[in-house]
């Protein structure tokens, strides 16, 4: 039986394109049915889909913390949403600025015109996750990534998920071009291999997000 997959093109598939497993059909977007949905789990919850999995955590950090002027990579993101709940959440007197470069965020850093950021793990910035900082505040995140699919394809997903992964460890540029190759919009070797060596691999079923999904759905 073949499983289709709908999947946003990021991070969350990279290990699922890479196991090579034909019995997974894999097709890029937010719009449409399928067997299986994977995205942020935060788009996950502004979809309206339950997280039946948690596949990937820490994606994101903030570095060092949140402070009075914060420079966050790309407006309107799962980063960018979250930082904005717990902001909320702990009533800080914090100032967003979005940039599209992490150059752009060094810079500013440098120059003093940001006071901290949200970045991806691998860019080399020592900081905290978004979800041990939204602990912190008392909101539970489940994840970076996550996926919607019914309890029966829990074990195939799974041992398909977890093949891509071994293949990103032993030969993480190879695995990383053939990803490259088929997705539609094409992502840097170093960030496939850098979110992939970077991120914590779950594949379990999340605790009760109740909290977080009221706080997205209001935000």
């Amino acid at each position: 039986m073949v499983i289709k997959v709908l999947t946003a093109p990021g991070p969350v598939c990279f290990p699922l394109i890479a196991s090579g497993n034909n019995n997974f059909e894999i097709n890029f977007g937010k719009e449409g049915n399928a067997d299986i949905v994977m995205d942020s789990t935060i788009s996950l919850i502004k979809r309206g889909l339950p997280i039946d999995m948690v596949l990937l955590s820490g994606l994101s950090i903030v570095t060092p913390d949140f402070a009075r002027k914060t420079v966050i990579l790309r407006k309107g993101g799962a980063s960018d949403l979250l930082s904005r709940v717990i902001i909320k959440k702990d009533g800080l007197p914090t100032e967003l600025i979005y940039s599209d470069s992490m150059d752009e965020i060094r810079t500013l850093m440098k120059e003093k015109k940001a006071d901290s950021a949200v970045v991806l793990s691998f860019a080399g910035l020592k900081g905290i996750t978004l979800e041990e900082r939204a602990g912190k505040s008392g909101i539970y995140v489940p994840g970076s990534c996550g996926a919607t699919m019914g309890s029966d394809l829990y074990s195939e997903f799974r041992a398909a998920y977890n093949e891509g992964l071994k293949k990103f460890k032993e030969s993480p540029a190879e695995t990383a071009k053939i990803v490259q190759e088929k997705l539609p919009n094409k992502f840097p070797l170093e960030f496939i291999t850098g979110t992939m060596l970077k991120t914590t691999t779950i594949l379990e079923k999340p605790e009760n997000y109740s909290q977080l999904k009221e706080a997205i759905i209001n935000a």
